[in-house]
């Protein structure tokens, strides 16, 4: 009961002097206010990054690209390092890696050979990009949703199948409304000019993204052109085309594993492979999208809590303030503090009542922070996605702008700001807990 009496009391005094009390506020709403704003920005950023990244697909995938082993490799006559394409990943290289480690890896490669014009069950002209893919699971990074039959996998390329994955809404330009497009046979003009027949065994779901950054607003149906997938391998056989060294390719990991060991791992591989071809000035270096966000968010995290620091310094002058107006406060209430210890009053209870209202004009301060804070970063955060709009408008759709206040923030904040009014209000209540009754009751 003695801590709502304390409550009451400073709730009290705090309304007797709004405006006092409003200023006093002031210097602990700034902090706060500045600290949530700062740590808004930052969490937001982050939750950006993030979603960002997971909007573009999977990001269990290592990106490897060839480069010269440094310790092992010897200039020329000239004093340079080189080396040729036949010194790039080779095919044989990358194969080898899935069948040594089918368990721990994956792999796809994808090349793009042009479009095709098409007749469709109303003898409509319609077109299609053609593409070659090794593994339809793991295409470009996307997460493309099979709706049905399946994707392109590696069987299909070792047996140079033609076969071929379409879209929905490939099906709803090329078939008649009734039919089921699996087993279907499908025509592709090539960049030969030979036609080849593709039999569909899969149907998948079209991006959103589609409709938002690649087909214009009041585009026709029958104008949109949709990728088609086939095996990379069928392709370049039938295009006698040849695809044995790369720069760069795309592995993906089974997340289950740790992902140091795999890095480890996928190094040593190559680096025997190139042991074995004899040309041991030839590494790889290893890339990793999930370990690259972790770094960005590490530094985002130190940049936060550097600058919140130098924010929440302000929170030592809004405590300094609350000191000077409760030691105010008490030589106004002199005669009050008097006639209750005169009444019996404990120098506890004194101590507490001064403490409950310092801890009040904080709080109160505190919270009135947090809600400013939020409000200044989702401001940011709108605005930042308006410059983004107007300014780069074709990539405006792959940021996924998420405002997000960091409620760990906020909970400190609110303990931070009752730990001010304590450590600040505990000397001005103290000194009211230690007033002489008599010499209160006789103050002017």
């Amino acid at each position: 009961m003695q801590i709502l009496e304390n409550i009451r009391l400073a709730f009290s005094s705090i309304l007797a002097n709004k405006m006092r009390a409003l200023l006093t506020m002031l210097g602990i709403i700034i902090g706060i206010s500045a600290v949530i704003t700062i740590t808004t920005i930052g969490s937001s950023i982050q939750k950006t990054l993030t979603n960002t990244f997971n909007s573009m697909g999977s990001m269990n995938f290592f990106e490897i690209y060839s480069q010269i082993n440094w310790e092992k490799a010897e200039p020329d006559e000239d004093g340079y390092y080189s080396w040729d394409e036949n010194d790039r990943l080779s095919r044989e290289m990358l194969d080898g890696l899935v069948q040594t480690y089918p368990e721990y890896f994956s792999m796809n490669l994808s090349e793009s050979y042009g479009s095709s014009e098409l007749r469709n069950w109303q003898d409509q002209s319609m077109s299609v990009s053609i593409n070659g893919v090794l593994n339809f699971e793991h295409l470009d990074g996307m997460d493309l949703d099979i709706l049905s039959g399946r994707g392109i996998n590696y069987q299909d390329n070792a047996n140079r199948k033609q076969t071929i994955v379409v879209s929905d809404l490939f099906v709803s330009q090329y078939f008649s409304p009734d039919a089921d497009p699996l087993g279907q046979t499908v025509t592709l003009d090539l960049s030969t000019g030979q036609a080849e027949d593709f039999v569909v065994v899969g149907v998948y779901e079209l991006p959103e993204f589609y409709e938002k950054q690649v087909y214009q607003p009041g585009m026709k149906e029958l104008e949109k052109v949709t990728p088609v997938y086939v095996p990379l391998d069928t392709m370049m056989y039938l295009l006698h085309q040849e695809d044995n060294y790369r720069y760069w390719a795309d592995i993906y990991y089974n997340p289950e594993y740790d992902i140091d060991m795999l890095e480890q791992l996928l190094k040593n591989f190559f680096d025997e492979q190139y042991e074995k071809a004899e040309k041991p000035y030839m590494t790889v270096e290893v890339m990793n999208m999930q370990k690259q966000l972790g770094m960005i968010n590490a530094v985002v995290n130190v940049i936060t809590l550097a600058i919140s620091v130098i924010a929440a310094i302000s929170l030592i002058v809004g405590g300094v303030g609350v000191m000077n107006i409760m030691l105010v406060s008490i030589t106004e209430r002199t005669k009050e503090i008097g006639i209750r210890k005169a009444l019996g009053a404990q120098n506890r209870s004194i101590r507490m009542q001064f403490v409950t209202e310092a801890i009040l004009i904080c709080l109160i301060g505190g919270v009135i922070g947090i809600i400013s804070g939020i409000l200044n970063g989702m401001i940011i955060g709108y605005v930042a996605k308006a410059v983004i709009t107007n300014m780069y408008p074709e990539e405006a759709s792959m940021f996924a702008i998420t405002v997000q206040p960091s409620v760990i923030a906020m909970l400190i904040s609110v303990v931070f700001s009752i730990l001010t009014g304590v450590f600040f209000g505990y000397y001005p209540a103290n000194k009211a807990a230690k007033m002489n009754p008599i010499d209160a009751l006789r103050y002017d």
